[in-house]
This record gives structure tokens, sequence and C-alpha cells, in this order.
């Protein structure tokens, strides 16, 4: 299987404020506006809020550009005039990945510019960055690239568009559970058909830095396999006090998930919705903890009473 890079999704926030300019009594009375007016109230006009989610060329999503090479930006926008954000991108081939973080600054006239010294590959320069209508336009500037460096890293200019992935209102949806039988088209495929689940789930960037840089996996294996083995060894306490009370969570909740029990907490759902080992198929009301096996009461008995959530 590929082996592809799985980025944690950062929280990003954008800001904008319109600058006031004198005018005269007259250009008031008249409603004549100066050019430095109409500026203003154009900008006014702009909701940068609404630039907040996930941005890619031809709008593939974060699975396609892992599957098949790409760039994406992600971004949130909150309610002051400040941008923070990620710029990632992966080759198709060599499935290299490089991304540009922290990127921040101050929105002015519906651009940004901010200054990198590293893309992962050691490159640097200016990105320039354009809020349009409906797109948003990345250009490098001034890159120099890494002493002894590779041709990898993040160079040229794209225009990206939002990615959709709204989550269809069927209760009944029903996908299968990944078997070891599958080939890697099939698994790239029930991934990203999965993706708008994992997404929505409101764990989704802490489980993605627990996987990246607690477990350091940077591949699709952690939709692929659970968190632990709970069905197949004894744990103690001690093995999971250090874990995040989240994953502990988690871990408890997925000894349920592993048989098909059907969460009727959504952030619960759409996490393990995301998961392609995960098919569910019982109902609460009418779940029996008789299937679960020694390992798995030994384990649960112990994760019940480390979890806090």
């Amino acid at each position: 299987m590929k082996k592809v890079k799985y980025v944690m999704i950062v929280l990003l926030s954008v800001i904008f404020t319109g600058c006031s300019t004198g005018n005269s009594e007259q250009q008031e009375d008249s409603g004549i506006q100066s050019e430095e007016q109409y500026a203003e109230n154009e900008n006014d006009s702009i909701v940068y809020n609404e630039y907040s989610g996930y941005w890619s060329y031809e709008g593939k999503t974060h699975e396609q550009i892992l599957a098949d090479g790409g760039i994406e930006l992600s971004c949130t926008i909150a309610g002051d005039d400040q941008f923070s954000g990620t710029l990632f991108s992966q080759q198709e081939i060599t499935q290299r990945f490089a991304s540009i973080e922290d990127i921040s600054g101050k929105i002015e006239q519906e651009e940004l510019y901010f200054d990198y010294a590293d893309d992962e590959w050691g490159n640097s320069g200016t990105l320039h960055i354009q809020f349009l209508s409906d797109s948003i336009y990345v250009e490098v500037l001034n890159y120099k690239k890494a002493e002894n460096g590779s041709d990898y890293g993040i160079n040229g200019s794209f225009e990206l568009i939002r990615e959709k992935e709204d989550i269809e209102d069927d209760d009944n949806v029903v996908y299968p559970s990944y078997n070891s039988s599958w080939t890697e088209e099939e698994i790239i495929n029930a991934v990203s058909e999965r993706s708008q689940y994992y997404r929505a789930s409101a764990y989704y960037s802490e489980i993605i830095d627990y996987w990246e840089n607690v477990r350091e996996v940077r591949d699709i294996s952690n939709l692929i396999e659970p968190l632990f083995e709970t069905d197949k060894k004894y744990y103690t306490k001690e093995e999971f006090e250090d874990e995040p009370r989240l994953v502990i969570h988690l871990a408890k909740n997925e000894i349920y998930a592993r048989h098909g029990y059907i969460f009727t907490n959504e952030d619960l759902y759409n996490c393990f919705m995301g998961c392609i080992w995960y098919s569910p198929t019982c109902d609460g009301s009418d779940f029996d903890d008789d299937v679960f096996n020694e390992y798995e009461k030994a384990n649960l008995e112990i994760l019940a009473d480390l979890d806090d959530l």
C-alpha cells in the first residue's frame, strides 16, 4: 500500500478591517464618493468568514490529494483581522509532501503576503494569497531553493477552489468494512468516500494530531486499523494512563464499534464512520454485550474506569 502523508488539519483565523479615509463635507452632502470611500465600501462588502474551510486545486478532497497528488489550503475564519493557516502539497508519483505552516498576517485589499523560511525541504520564499470571488489564488514569490536541496517543495502558482464534502442525509447508508483482500484502489476509494464523515467529527483535528505526532503514523493506516488491539490482547491500566483523554474515550467506544454498534453521539458516529474497518449494523437498543470476548471485557473495564469524557 502506498505510504501517504496525513497532515494535521490546523485551525486558522482570518480577519479584515477596512481603512477609513477623511472626506469633505461637500462630498458627503452631494453623495459623490471619493476613490478612497469607494475602495472602503468595496472592502466592507467582503465577508471573510465565508472563506472558512478547505481549498484545493481542482477541488480535490484531502484524501484524493494523498492518493493522486495536489495542493490544499486549509483555513478557518474568525471575527478579527488576522489570517493563519497551512498550505499542504503532495506529489503524485513520489508521494513526498511539503507544507508551509503557521501562515499568518493581516489581509489588506483582499490579499496577504507571508514570508516563510522552510517548506519542510528547506526552501524559502513569499506567499502571495489573493481572495477572489469564488476561489483563492496562491503564488510563491522570491523563491529560494535550499542549498544542496532537491526539486521537492512548494513553488509556482495555484488557483484553489472550495472542497465540497457535505454529508448526505441518509440514515440507512451502509458501507462494507475493510478486509485484507481489498486492492489498493479499493482502499483509497473507500477512504475517500468516507472522508466526509471523518472531517465532520469534532475529534478530527485532535485524533489526526495524535496519529501524526504520537503514533508517528503518516499514512492512511489510521483509517484501516483501530487504535488498539483490545480484541486480541490484555492491556494494563498503566498502558493507558498516559494516553490523551480523547484517545481513551475512543479506545473504549471502538470496542463497541468493532461489533457494529450505531452511535447516537454524532461526533463518535462520524469519527468511526471515517474508519473503513467500521460498519454500523446494530442499534444501541438491540446491542448485546455478550458479543465481547474475554480480552474486550477486561480492557473495557479498564477503559471505562479511566474515561471521564
